[in-house]
């Protein structure tokens, strides 16, 4: 007499339809190709659409759609044209972030566009994205959103992340406004919070004592943007009751 063996588990990423926005680069691009590595299928969403192009190329069933987020209709139509080329949409990442570092007053102060951009596309694209992404999620397969903060979102490290800071408290406020809003629609939304993570956040920063303090800062106790990809990756993988994610390593 044999037994039969149960079958296989199913992969709980394998074809979900996912939005990944910030994907050229970071922790956006190191996302991308962790769902892909579990099967799922993604929409590569970001403003440099050369890089966008060779990443789905390079990803299979990936998509490329770019689009500058700080574009309110641009951005919706990201969303939309993502839902076309896949036939709906299962998750959204909001991956894409922007910081620029530098006091209020002071030395290397930063400057009222850079705040107004760190809010633009921090917290504004998120709301925009999420929002036009809604009537795709709610007719989708175990809909999710995923909201990418910072543990800067719950203190405020230092003057100079100030301002930066402040944007991801407010990722964390209109994320608890979002779940809210659409736990009824039966879409989960959970934020994920990485501490100092590796990434090209301080290649546009003018030379100086305040872009070298970051660079070393983020070379000794920097996560590398894989480990955060892993942890979103668990929370899409995840039973809809994980809504928060913190990551951070032992010597941050």
């Amino acid at each position: 007499m044999t037994t039969a063996m149960p079958p296989p588990a199913r992969e709980p990423l394998s074809a979900r339809r996912v939005l990944v926005t910030g994907a050229s680069a970071g922790i956006g691009e190191s996302t991308a190709r962790a769902l892909t590595a579990r099967g799922a299928r993604v929409a590569l969403v970001a403003r440099r659409g050369e890089r966008l192009a060779e990443l789905a190329a390079e990803l299979p069933g990936a998509v490329a759609v770019p689009a500058d987020l700080t574009d309110d209709a641009a951005a919706a139509a990201a969303v939309h044209t993502a839902a076309d080329a896949f036939g709906g949409l299962d998750a959204v990442v909001n991956a894409a972030g922007v910081f620029h570092g530098g006091p209020v007053l002071g030395d290397e102060p930063s400057t009222p566009d850079q705040w107004r951009r760190m809010f633009g596309l921090n917290v504004v694209a998120l709301l925009v994205v999420t929002r036009a992404a809604a009537e795709h999620l709610e007719r989708g397969t175990e809909p999710a959103v995923v909201c990418v903060s910072s543990m800067s979102g719950r203190r405020v490290p230092n003057p100079a992340g100030a301002v930066y800071a402040a944007s991801k408290h407010a990722v964390h406020a209109v994320t608890e406004g979002l779940r809210a809003e659409l736990a009824p629609r039966g879409v989960r939304v959970t934020t994920v919070s990485p501490g100092f993570v590796r990434t090209g956040i301080v290649d546009g920063w003018p030379d100086g004592a305040l872009r070298d303090r970051y660079t070393e800062r983020l070379a000794t106790v920097g996560l590398d943007p894989a480990v955060v990809a892993d942890g979103i990756v668990h929370v899409l993988a995840s039973p809809a009751q994980v809504v928060e994610y913190a990551l951070t390593s032992v010597t941050q």
